[in-house]
């Protein structure tokens, strides 16, 4: 039996499996998957778990859009705001690019990152035609996650 192209979403709403909330989903796992992998290359150590974490906050974003229910609170994007801080306290600033690919784990993280960021554009599109399901609390989260994935590479990579 043929879905003609459509699929359904908890609650009941048929959409056309090119609307722009799929791209976000799928965008989303593919984010899940990447930061799967940096979990691999992190065994062992403490970040490896912090990733874990992140990897079930991503979980609830994916929720919100297929549910219309805010999942992930504020207290995450603070959280991540706080990591970051730590983890750039005493940094210069950066005058230029980063090449990714300094090792293993930091081009997996720059990897994710590149991934997070597509996953923010494509939140944003989809917000667009479905703003009862995107919710600022998500972008923003997308928008500190790929910071933090970037401070964890500047560490690794000094």
């Amino acid at each position: 039996m043929s879905d003609d192209g459509f699929t359904f979403l908890p609650g009941g709403l048929r959409l056309k499996k090119s609307d722009p909330l799929f791209d976000s989903l799928g965008a989303l796992d593919e984010l899940n998957a990447a930061l799967g992998l940096l979990r691999v290359a992190l065994a062992g150590e403490p970040d490896a778990m912090l990733i874990e974490s992140l990897q079930g906050q991503i979980l609830q974003v994916g929720s919100e859009l297929a549910n219309s229910k805010a999942a992930l609170g504020m207290d995450a994007v603070i959280a991540l705001e706080k990591e970051i801080a730590s983890r750039l306290a005493g940094w210069p600033p950066l005058h230029g690019f980063v090449r990714p690919g300094t090792d293993e784990v930091t081009a997996r993280a720059h990897w994710a990152r590149a991934v997070c960021r597509r996953a923010e554009r494509e939140l944003v599109r989809a917000r667009e035609s479905h703003p009862d399901r995107i919710f600022s609390t998500a972008l923003a989260y997308l928008d500190r996650l790929s910071s933090l994935l970037f401070a964890m590479t500047r560490a690794k990579e000094q």
